[in-house]
């Protein structure tokens, strides 16, 4: 067996242990997670072994068929009064709009860490040309310190924890949490939330990581991160909103705050 294919099962086996826990899942998590676990293991994919997300696209396709469909049907039984026909067409739009929730979480949420994915920060918080942002607010870059030689002294499965208890902490902030990358995370915060206020809560977590031991068999060792801020307005530039973030991180790593 060739050391490139047993890196590949070894691959599959990560994922599965990382989706065994998902209801559903479709190509495009699946795609996702096993190119972050390629990524962890240093193999790089080739076009042929990128999952195709088309099974995704025609989800979506048949949920908006049928949201046209009950809307045609509601608008021709609000014309002729009918109750009935409304009632049921309530009915399905409930169930559609649950089903379309379920969807977007999917879509939308990391299926590791459960934070929100990096789709979601270009949907949701980008405006449609994904150059720009819709809104003013401060964006937090988040950077685990050390997570490589965390990953190959312990193993991806102690790794995969460690982001989980990261995650979680700063959920604790209020913020919206965004993984963005491997080990990298994004925690936005809306334009009311001052830069005091976020920075107290920010080194709130960080302490509490400070004073955290991870145990693995008879082996311990802490977990902290290095975090850069960058307050921006309605319609700056994402990259250099992402770039002032990743500037004042790295300042952080060298002389930490």
């Amino acid at each position: 067996m060739s050391d490139l294919y047993k890196e590949h099962i070894d691959i599959t086996n990560e994922v599965k242990e990382s989706i065994q826990k998902l209801k559903v899942v479709f190509p495009a998590e699946y795609n996702r997670l096993y190119a972050e676990k390629a990524h962890a293991h240093h193999v790089k994919l080739k076009p042929n072994q990128v999952i195709s997300s088309e099974m995704l696209d025609e989800k979506m396709v048949r949920h908006l068929i049928t949201l046209s469909k009950c809307t045609d049907e509601a608008i021709h039984a609000i014309e002729t009064e009918d109750k009935e026909v409304l009632k049921s067409v309530l009915k399905q739009t409930k169930i559609l709009q649950q089903e379309i929730h379920e969807l977007q979480k999917i879509v939308y949420e990391d299926g590791l860490t459960k934070s929100y994915n990096r789709q979601w920060f270009e949907d949701t918080l980008c405006n449609s040309d994904h150059i720009s942002v819709r809104d003013s607010g401060t964006l937090i870059m988040v950077d685990l310190n050390k997570f490589k030689q965390i990953n190959d002294t312990y193993g991806h499965v102690v790794g995969d924890k460690v982001l989980i208890h990261i995650a979680f902490k700063l959920k604790e902030s209020g913020g919206r949490v965004v993984r963005y990358g491997g080990d990298e995370f994004l925690v936005i915060f809306d334009a009311k939330v001052s830069q005091n206020e976020i920075k107290t809560k920010m080194e709130t977590i960080l302490e509490y990581c400070n004073h955290i031991h991870f145990k693995v068999d008879q082996n311990e060792f802490k977990i902290n991160f290095a975090y850069g801020m960058a307050e921006f307005k309605k319609g700056a530039s994402v990259d250099s909103i992402i770039q002032a973030a990743d500037k004042a991180m790295y300042q952080n790593k060298i002389s930490p705050m």
